[in-house]
């Protein structure tokens, strides 16, 4: 049995807002995720003023990060193709003519042919097909041809999906894939920890609009696991490393919004958990804390997991405190 946990009976409520003084150290990192160096705010002598308010270095991005945060994919729209796997998978953009009965396994070639650039044919048909010795070999050009007449081209007659190149198969540099955005922002984000490289990260979990390859026939996209499994991690480790600069710079309205995104996708790691109850507990909202803790306890009995030990040991701190 999951170990006992002092909380109130489950409330159910909005997304809170809460808006206090500054936080103290982010939470220590999950052993399951990648290993970040945790940001260095840069405070002055004297740090938080006596009796709350703003913290005399707080930063003045707060409002910004938080309107990134909230809002849907926070980009401007394209005009070529665009294949979306960070959530339900589709392709944005394809102009072209297709059976409707054929577009479930043109996306999943699609996002295939997106995520291997310049794979062999072959090995594509492989991935999508494994142990299909029935298929005629004439198969997969004939699909990658419906791909080709499906994503179109643009007005001056060049293919979204290149054909020029023997043996391969790749989309041309103007068709594109949320999760290669993704992690472009990432690596800006992780550079350092100034305004601009926060943004790139909040942008990042802005692409996020559910958990990676939601959606996708159960019978399908078995070769996209490993990936999938990426995405997570990624996802995860970009909220808690929001969360945890957006902490000590008193922002707890953004850390809580970067945590809402990582638990959108992964509702069950601790890690992201732990680093809401600081935001809670740290802000002084201490109604939102007992709420938060009411709902990672009904989903350790839900599934009948532990909690952590290093989240036990921070509910008992935290909830004993005044």
């Amino acid at each position: 049995m999951p170990p006992a946990i002092p909380v109130p009976p489950p409330v159910v409520e909005a997304e809170p807002a809460p808006t206090h003084d500054v936080a103290p150290a982010p939470a220590p990192a999950d052993p399951r995720l990648p290993l970040r160096p945790e940001p260095v705010p840069s405070t002055p002598p004297g740090g938080t003023p006596v009796g709350g308010g703003t913290p005399a270095y707080a930063r003045t991005d707060a409002d910004d990060l938080l309107a990134i945060l909230r809002s849907p994919e926070a980009h401007a729209p394209r005009t070529t193709p665009r294949i979306r796997l960070l959530g339900p998978v589709d392709v944005q953009g394809a102009v072209g003519p297709a059976e409707p009965g054929a577009l479930p396994a043109l996306t999943e070639l699609a996002a295939s042919v997106a995520l291997h650039p310049g794979a062999d044919p072959a090995a594509v048909d492989r991935a999508l097909h494994p142990g299909d010795h029935a298929r005629p070999d004439q198969a997969l050009p004939a699909s990658l041809a419906e791909l080709a007449a499906w994503v179109g081209g643009d007005p001056d007659g060049r293919a979204f999906l290149r054909q020029d190149i023997p043996d391969t198969c790749t989309f041309a540099p103007t068709v594109t894939c949320d999760w290669d955005e993704f992690r472009s922002l990432y690596r800006r984000g992780m550079r350092s920890t100034s305004t601009t490289a926060d943004a790139a990260l909040a942008h990042a979990l802005a692409l996020v609009r559910g958990a990676p390859f939601a959606e996708t026939p159960a019978t399908g996209y078995g070769w996209a696991e490993a990936i999938r499994q990426d995405m997570l991690a990624a996802v995860v480790d970009t909220a808690h490393e929001l969360a945890a600069r957006r902490l000590q710079y008193g922002d707890h309205r953004s850390a809580e919004a970067a945590v809402f995104r990582g638990l959108a996708v992964a509702p069950d790691v601790e890690l992201l958990h732990r680093d809401l109850f600081y935001a809670y507990a740290s802000a002084g909202a201490r109604d939102q804390l007992l709420k938060a803790v009411n709902r990672l306890d009904a989903l350790s009995r839900r599934t009948g997991r532990s909690l952590d030990p290093d989240t036990v040991s921070l509910l008992r701190d935290l909830l004993s405190s005044p």
